[in-house]
């Protein structure tokens, strides 16, 4: 390590030090520190490091914990950026402590669009892709723009291998047979048709034939476009799957029970994307070679994470924040909430930061109509864009009285405490879930 290294290193530590001092994040600002002293300095913090990178729109931050959790069963030292902070300053932060001279091992969430520069410094071994759907429009367009930045990425780097999401059809493009990859997919035939004649669920992405540009059906669709499927022009088709979930045995709010060929797994978190995001970290794991008793524990003792079905007590009521983005993942949140059986209290937050995408069309894609099965007693609006969040949830007819508007940031707990239901939900974007984080003290 030349001595510029080491001098960045340390002047990155300390100002590490002086943020956690004063009861601060240090997730980013070490790291850019960092960078802006010295450009190379990732190729020194990840020297004779196994890598394995998460990446996609939806399930990084979940796969990523579910992974590191599963490896601490083998190796007693499992580097990775916990807070989620996935861009080039965040991942130097996370590897500041990473020792020169030992061989460790480290799974790094990776943004979509920062794999290309993260690939320049880091070689990894492996690459999960756990999905892609429409997200940030501003910032990426459409999904066929946010491939093409994982495959430019995947050209940096072209000897890792590629873990991806079977069921969706973009990770089957001619684009990918240049890279070594295996598939990982949900195949519970139990309530799938005998033929290819099912249409994916409605305002799905990339459900066009790459070849011939027929709408491509389903013998099973789990949701938005993830499932398997068939040209019924050509021969484009679902790929070989090697890792699969042959059997969901139960799907609760806060558990999960499935089985992979003869091996039973139990995951303590909810919904069916939370089942995709163990089964990506299984996948790899069985990669490396662990056992059966270490994946599953691995997978039974991991929690939720923050902003992840994160449930806590605020004056004395159960109050469960999830992060939310893009339609198809508030869907999922949504089917999970509809299996909650007492009254709610519902909390909306919207923002319109960089991180969370200026666009904020995407809540006219997503299904907040169906939250009217639920025993709704008040809704509370807040954000950059309560207005617009409020008007939303009024066209969707899910409550007869008035929506009330808030500052989260000054009345958070005054609403909590004045609801009407002991059950309350937060629906919150990145900004401000990470500002209501600070907030509540979490």
């Amino acid at each position: 390590m030349s001595i510029r290294n080491k001098l960045t290193k340390e002047i990155a530590k300390i100002v590490r030090a002086g943020l956690r001092l004063t009861n601060r994040k240090a997730t980013s600002l070490p790291g850019y520190v960092a960078y802006k002293l010295d450009k190379n300095i990732l190729n020194e913090l990840s020297k004779n490091t196994k890598f394995i990178f998460v990446t996609g729109t939806n399930g990084k931050t979940m796969t990523t914990h579910f992974l590191v959790n599963i490896l601490k069963q083998r190796y007693d030292k499992v580097y990775t950026n916990e807070s989620g902070s996935n861009m080039v300053q965040g991942i130097i932060t996370t590897l500041l402590d990473n020792p020169a001279k030992e061989e460790t091992i480290a799974v790094l969430e990776v943004d979509e669009a920062n794999l290309v520069r993260i690939g320049q410094y880091i070689k990894p071994e492996y690459v999960i892709f756990t999905n892609i759907f429409r997200d940030q429009m501003d910032r990426f367009g459409e999904i066929y723009n946010i491939f093409a930045k994982l495959m430019e990425g995947m050209a940096v780097m072209p000897d890792a291998k590629i873990v991806a999401n079977g069921d969706l059809p973009i990770f089957n493009y001619d684009q990918m047979k240049n890279y070594n990859k295996t598939y990982f997919a949900i195949r519970d035939y139990k309530n799938a048709s005998d033929d290819y004649n099912l249409d994916a669920e409605i305002n799905s992405d990339g459900i066009l034939c790459p070849h011939c540009h027929h709408v491509l059906k389903y013998k099973l669709n789990n949701y938005s476009s993830l499932g398997d499927y068939a040209c019924p022009n050509c021969d484009f088709k679902t790929p070989n799957i090697d890792y699969s979930i042959d059997k969901l045995i139960k799907l609760d709010a806060n558990y999960s029970e499935f089985m992979v060929g003869d091996e039973l797994y139990e995951v303590n978190v909810g919904g069916l994307y939370n089942v995709y995001n163990a089964l990506a970290a299984l996948s790899v794991s069985k990669e490396l070679g662990l056992s059966y008793e270490e994946i599953y524990e691995g997978l039974r003792s991991q929690k939720n994470v923050f902003g992840r079905q994160e449930n806590i007590n605020v004056e004395g009521k159960n109050v469960t924040i999830n992060l939310v983005k893009n339609p198809t993942g508030l869907n999922q949140i949504i089917d999970l909430m509809l299996l909650e059986e007492n009254p709610v209290s519902l909390i909306c937050l919207l923002n319109d930061n960089y991180a969370d995408g200026t666009d904020v069309s995407w809540i006219y894609d997503s299904y907040y109509e169906n939250l009217a099965k639920l025993d709704i007693k008040d809704i509370y609006v807040s954000g950059i864009r309560k207005k617009d969040m409020k008007r939303r949830l009024e066209i969707a007819e899910i409550f007869n009285d008035d929506i009330k508007e808030f500052d989260y940031e000054t009345e958070i707990y005054d609403i909590i405490k004045n609801s009407k239901a002991d059950n309350i939900y937060i629906l919150s974007t990145y900004t401000a879930m990470l500002r209501l984080r600070e907030v509540l003290g979490l």
